[in-house]
């Protein structure tokens, strides 16, 4: 190369570099988008979201834009916002899988990488998915049943229960049919009897609350002595129910509560703790490690996915799970003393 041609080449790199237009020194943009809360489950997560980006951003030097929407309208709104900044990845949590279709096809058509974080959009596929394991847990779950009243089906016996799921979201439908699929399988399927429809809690302690409430308040007392086991799909939804059952038992102290177990979702502190102690007359509980840190594994998925990296040593490609811990009065000190415990409890929204 001539010495003209070499110092116009040097030039034109130093003015394009001035300019912006060589990519390579530019920092890599991560869109974060959830649904908007500043407390319980999505709060917790959100403030989990935001703490991974924080760490992440000030160790790796990337920036992000974070946006929240508490509808799917504004969801949409957030989407755009970020795709006109010009991202990298999204790390996208729908509130409503349908209505964020046409905004997450709009992602991908840009070329940027999108990870889908709980809640799946059906017949879309994104660059990734990350959630916790729900079908898993709701088998796991129809497992622990079975073993637990071992002795009563064994017997002819059957067992009844109410039903209180979160929403009619893939996370719900996939926990129910997994508990279902096992129960169906097993020779004691015609032994578990739902007394009532699913009870839809919008994953709210006091709507859970008020709905056992009124189960209790209509239903006759044959109906309720024989009531075996509740099944929900969130600790704080089984916070409502106890409340409700506790100030039933309180109220009614001649009336016979035979309910022997309470399932949940989450691990969660509060929900363990009331369970050290006699709560309305002694009933079990079964949770299974679900935790708003788990967000932070989405997080570090659409960083590595926007680095063109893989993760946990595979493709980032399909769907990723998270697994899920059982826990119970036989093992919830060994969990309370987990990594798993200590991360979601690592932060505070006081």
């Amino acid at each position: 190369m001539s010495k003209k041609y070499l110092v116009f080449s040097i030039a034109l790199v130093f003015v394009l570099a001035l300019t912006g237009v060589v990519s390579a020194a530019d920092p890599l943009k991560i869109g974060v988008v959830t649904p908007d809360a500043d407390h319980g489950f999505t709060g917790e997560s959100v403030a989990h979201a935001r703490a991974e980006l924080v760490a992440l951003a000030d160790e790796l030097g990337f920036e992000y834009k974070f946006e929240v929407g508490g509808e799917a309208a504004k969801q949409i709104a957030a989407i755009e916002t970020i795709l006109e900044w010009g991202p990298d990845a999204i790390v996208l949590w729908p509130l409503e899988g349908e209505q964020l279709k046409n905004a997450a096809y709009t992602i991908t058509d840009a070329g940027v990488k999108l990870i889908i974080y709980d809640r799946l959009i059906d017949g879309f596929e994104p660059t990734a998915e990350i959630m916790g394991d729900n079908e898993t847990i709701g088998e796991w779950l129809g497992e622990y049943l079975l073993d637990y009243f071992a002795d009563e089906l064994a017997a002819g016996e059957t067992i009844t229960y109410l039903r209180f799921i979160g929403d009619s979201s893939t996370v719900s439908i996939q926990r129910s049919g997994g508990m279902d699929s096992v129960i169906a399988a097993s020779e004691y399927a015609d032994k578990f009897v739902q007394l009532q429809e699913d009870y839809l809690t919008n994953w709210s302690n006091a709507t859970a609350q008020e709905q056992m409430e009124n189960w209790l308040n209509t239903a006759d007392s044959a109906t309720i002595e024989d009531l075996d086991l509740i099944v929900t799909h969130d600790d704080e939804v089984v916070d409502g129910v106890v409340v409700a059952l506790t100030n039933y038992y309180e109220s009614n102290p001649s009336a016979a509560l035979n309910v022997k177990l309470i399932t949940g979702v989450g691990g969660r502190r509060e929900t363990l703790a009331t369970f050290d102690k006699p709560v309305a007359n002694g009933i079990d509980l079964v949770t299974y490690f679900f935790s708003p840190s788990m967000i932070r594994e989405a997080i570090r998925l659409g960083v590595a996915a926007a680095e063109g990296e893989q993760y946990d040593g595979q493709d980032i490609e399909g769907l990723f799970l998270i697994p899920s811990i059982e826990i119970d009065k036989n093992n919830v000190e060994e969990f309370r003393s987990s990594v798993e415990f200590e991360e979601r409890y690592s932060i505070s929204l006081n």
